[in-house]
């Protein structure tokens, strides 16, 4: 059941549960119990997240305030929603962690999606003892997957968000806006006035006309790195847009959720074996029946049988450093497979066609001339092609070296 809550302590000690909460499987303890062994070792939750900024430069992690929402039991769609409204071209500035679907596994559903979600969970399970990545794995899940996070900002972002939240169609989001309004008036006593935002996702799409996404870039460079403005259209899976839409510093604006459910295209990683294919196909079906038949019912519950998988198209926008660093995140060989493909590669090369922009864009191995690849957390191995090829000491070319890090896979449709 969804839990909001609310901690007030030390910005580090936040910002060590944080960590908590990405990297710990959910059967070792709930976020309050992770919290509690943050306050009990102290100097090591001290340690361990200056330890991941020096190392890592996971920034994020200084970003903290003195107090934060939690959230525990929130589906990976409301998780994805409240993410892409933090964002500097929304004005909503704030720091928060998620659990990483990358390295743990998720362990419970929304029973809205129960037959659905145990069918999945088995099929998940089956891809990780055949084993395929969890970051793979994750693509044959319903939205409706739990997680848990955690959120720090000034109560006047905060009620932005609420406000957003309150006024979508789901009744889970609506709770969250209530709950994280209620907070703020509680512990702030304050009354902020309403904001709106630029933009936001459509759950409907009140059939207006059809537009079919083309991907491409269009990129404007007047010669000094603030002035870099860029709009990219890209489709890519919805597991995809979760990790892009906690950058923060870049708006991403996808289709009305009906629209991704009706087209039914889902992404297929290059790790599935054949018959792992025939399974998530059939987890597919499965969730396009039940999309369709309560999309005709006006449900807005159909967006918890999207799965991760499910392919929507977008149009990014990005001003300034942000693009630079989308650049240099986003194409790193640690980073997403489908993020390098779809968005860190190409921002890549477009911006590479500018001399003075080549040292400042791409991979560590290629600006640097060397990289310290970090480890997986859960192997403790290297995944990065271009690290393993070279030791993080590229001697190829930029364009080589993104040829390097692209991944193949496929798309279906149901």
């Amino acid at each position: 059941m969804l839990k909001v809550g609310f901690l007030e302590d030390e910005p580090v000690i936040l910002a060590a549960l944080g960590v908590k909460i990405s990297q710990t499987p959910f059967e070792k303890g709930s976020l309050d119990e992770l919290y509690q062994e943050c306050r009990i070792n102290r100097e090591e939750s001290k340690d361990l997240v200056n330890k991941i900024m020096g190392k890592h430069r996971h920034l994020i992690l200084a970003d903290f305030l003195p107090y934060a929402i939690t959230l525990e039991d929130i589906s990976r769609l409301a998780a994805i929603y409240f993410w892409r409204n933090v964002s500097a071209n929304n004005l909503v500035f704030g720091a928060g962690i998620e659990a990483s679907f990358r390295v743990i596994r998720p362990n419970r559903y929304n029973q809205t999606v129960s037959d659905l979600g145990k069918r999945a969970f088995e099929i998940y399970e089956k891809a990780i003892n055949l084993g395929v990545p969890e970051q793979d794995a994750r693509y044959m899940l319903p939205e409706g997957t739990l997680t848990r996070m955690i959120f720090s900002a000034s109560p006047r972002y905060l009620v932005k968000l609420a406000d957003s939240l309150e006024g979508a169609p789901l009744p889970e989001l609506k709770e969250i806006g209530k709950e994280i309004k209620m907070i703020v008036k509680e512990k702030f006593s304050l009354e902020v006035p309403k904001e709106s935002f630029p933009s936001e996702w459509k759950f409907w799409s009140h059939h207006r006309p059809k537009e079919e996404i083309e991907e491409g870039i269009s990129l404007d460079y007047r010669g000094e790195i603030h002035s870099v403005s860029l709009n990219t259209r890209v489709k890519g899976s919805l597991a995809m847009y979760a990790q892009l839409v906690r950058q923060r510093q870049i708006l991403c604006d996808i289709e009305p959720l009906e629209e991704i459910a009706k087209k039914g295209r889902f992404v297929i990683p290059s790790s599935f074996p054949e018959e792992l294919k025939k399974d998530y196909k059939e987890i597919a079906r499965q969730a396009k029946i039940s999309q369709t038949e309560l999309i005709e019912k006006q449900d807005p519950n159909f967006v918890y049988f999207l799965l991760l998988g499910q392919e929507a198209g977008s149009v990014i926008y990005g001003k300034g450093s942000p693009v630079i660093e989308t650049s240099r995140a986003r194409s790193e060989g640690v980073a997403q497979w489908e993020i390098r493909n779809k968005v860190g590669i190409p921002i890549t090369k477009e911006l590479a066609k500018y001399q003075e922009l080549r040292k400042e864009i791409g991979p560590r191995c290629w600006r640097e001339g060397n990289c310290i690849e970090p480890e997986t957390f859960k192997t403790k191995k290297s995944i990065c092609k271009a690290f393993n090829l070279t030791r993080g000491r590229w001697q190829g070319t930029l364009e080589e070296l993104l040829e390097v890090l692209r991944e193949p896979y496929q798309i279906f449709e149901i």
